[in-house]
């Protein structure tokens, strides 16, 4: 029995990014895995019930899994340093950063990765040699392709399609500039210290488009997000505390402009769409993981994608946080979308009347959990 933390992750994979970078800065001792296909098929599939990453197996034999739930754990733990801010503002908009990073900049993460060769022979060489380190070259690589072929076929899942590329590069260019803009002010996105929104940004940013060799020309002319980048790497060292007065910084406005209008619009679909089910089925426990397909924007461009219902759980945390909040973070939303002083943007951040919980790694219905 391991008597540390074990961290289980390629470093083609931008979630065990996200979640190496927060053990480092959190100075906790761990041992950090890449495992291998026998691994993956075997003890965490029969772990966690997927193959999977990052997982972490704590010293007591204890599994997490999904990188929002490693970090939870770790934070109730550990609890210092802290990456949660004490004000409400930093704090939502921090979960709305991550909530951005994990379900909506899969779309860049994946089109980059996959549409540009020199980056699809990247990608299978890394899973190559991390699934199968002492197979022969040629031998890994042809075990690893279906695996390939299923990341690739995501794209489709997440409506990445000849009509909504632009939208999804457009994003990445607004995410680059604004972030590069607002870095060059500050060394992390809510001030001196990093917080979750950092972590989850630094997971795709970092682990696609950057280390990918056919992407990494995004950031040449962003050298504050690259020095960031370094911070990450390095540990996220603290230079100071978050921003006073519980400010989020009008440099990141842009940012979640985009957010809430492309992705927020969509979670408002998918909640919607969650809620029908619940009321065509008043006796399910579960909610299918994959409830058809709706429209969605992105960037003005119009696309369908898959309505996965998992993401709900990650949005209801945003949404309880700003419940949390009262009437605190309503001055900043309506700064950042440009409303009204008296104006109600609390529909902005979607309400979740059917709530879940996770069982076993799995969202299940909080009212009926019991049942």
């Amino acid at each position: 029995m391991a008597t540390v933390p074990v961290h289980y992750g390629w470093l083609v994979s931008p979630y065990s990014a996200k979640t190496r970078s927060y053990l480092q800065h959190k100075g906790l001792e761990f041992r950090d895995v890449e495992p291998s296909v026998l691994q993956m098929m075997g003890r965490i599939q029969r772990s966690v019930g997927r193959i999977i990453m990052p997982t972490v197996r704590l010293p007591d034999g204890t599994w997490l899994q999904d990188s929002s739930v490693i970090i939870d754990h770790f934070e109730s733990t550990s609890p210092e340093p802290t990456i949660e801010p004490s004000g409400p503002r930093q704090r939502l908009a921090s979960s709305l950063l991550e909530v951005f990073s994990d379900e909506w900049l899969p779309m860049a993460a994946l089109h980059y990765r996959w549409t540009i060769p020199e980056n699809v022979a990247f990608a299978k060489a890394d899973f190559a040699r991390s699934g199968l380190p002492w197979a022969p070259r040629f031998v890994a690589r042809r075990v690893v392709e279906p695996f390939a072929d299923k990341m690739k076929s995501y794209l489709s899942v997440l409506g990445v399609d000849d009509q909504t590329t632009p939208g999804v590069l457009a994003t990445v260019d607004l995410l680059l500039a604004t972030l590069d803009a607002h870095l060059s002010q500050s060394s992390y996105v809510l001030g001196e210290r990093p917080s979750l929104g950092d972590f989850s940004l630094f997971g795709p940013l970092w682990a696609h488009l950057y280390r990918d060799p056919g992407s990494r020309y995004l950031f040449e002319e962003t050298p504050h997000v690259r020095r960031w980048f370094e911070d990450l790497l390095a540990g996220a060292p603290a230079r100071g505390d978050f921003a006073p007065g519980d400010v989020v910084a009008p440099t990141l406005d842009p940012l979640f402009v985009c957010l809430l209008r492309d992705q927020w619009a969509w979670i408002t679909t998918l909640v919607g769409a969650i809620d029908d089910y619940c009321e065509q089925h008043p006796e399910a426990r579960r909610v299918p993981r994959a409830l058809g397909e709706a429209g969605f924007q992105i960037q003005g461009c119009s696309g369908r994608r898959k309505l996965v219902s998992f993401v709900q759980w990650k949005a209801q945390r945003a949404r309880d946080l700003y419940d949390a909040a009262g009437s605190a973070a309503d001055p900043w939303l309506r700064r950042v979308v440009g409303a009204a002083n008296d104006e109600d943007v609390s529909a902005l951040i979607t309400p979740v009347k059917n709530r879940f919980v996770l069982r076993d790694f799995k969202p299940i219905l909080e009212a009926r959990a019991s049942k």
